[in-house]
């Protein structure tokens, strides 16, 4: 009897340390979660207006979002200024990740990027440029991306022209977000043009 009692014990301490050690697992597994911070449209990459936030939400199809910033204005600022800089190729200024519960149901993740060229590109035939505002010296926009060419009057240099574009992948819709592409790198550029000091935000209306 005293030899069973004694296993019994052994059962129940063995039972409690493994209880035990399956709790203080599950403790920890608490203390390594961490909390996603999303935002709203207004406050992504250094803020969009309001209406330039709804074209967001109706590209993205949500309305919180992650997102990363890199902030270019003042990099490109210095490339405008300095003749003896040649280019300095795309810079990233944000980078969106729509906050959704299934990323196949929604856009991928958008960037945003800027960049000094030397001259327009040709215009695109009416059946090509499938969305056309005029913003700034020529805007385009597509299913999965918008492309919008501003001058900025640099004393002393002349009119450098800075490329902005919106890109993500692309999936079907019932309606298209063509020119919505278009608002959102809109409103966009024109902040980029303004913290850079172009005069009259380099010619792009407010959204």
């Amino acid at each position: 009897m005293r030899r069973q009692a004694r296993r019994h014990r052994g059962s129940v301490l063995a039972g409690g340390l493994v209880l035990g050690l399956t709790l203080a697992a599950c403790g920890g597994g608490d203390k390594e979660e961490t909390i996603k911070k999303t935002v709203p449209a207004t406050e992504v990459c250094g803020g969009l207006s309001p209406k330039a936030a709804q074209a967001l939400e109706q590209v993205s199809e949500t309305q919180r979002f992650e997102y990363r910033s890199y902030g270019t204005a003042e990099t490109l600022k210095d490339l405008l200024h300095d003749p003896d800089l040649d280019g300095g190729g795309e810079q990233t200024d944000c980078v969106i990740e729509p906050d959704v519960a299934d990323p196949d149901e929604s856009p991928s993740k958008m960037t945003v990027l800027f960049e000094e060229v030397e001259r327009l590109p040709l215009p695109q035939p009416e059946e090509v440029a499938l969305a056309r505002l005029p913003v700034g010296l020529r805007a385009y926009g597509d299913s999965g991306s918008a492309e919008l060419w501003f001058a900025c009057e640099v004393p002393g240099v002349g009119r450098p022209i800075v490329y902005a574009r919106l890109v993500y992948g692309p999936r079907p819709r019932e309606k298209s977000p063509k020119e919505a592409n278009i608002r959102v790198l809109q409103d966009l550029s024109r902040r980029q043009a303004l913290a850079m000091g172009c005069p009259d935000a380099g010619g792009i209306p407010s959204v």
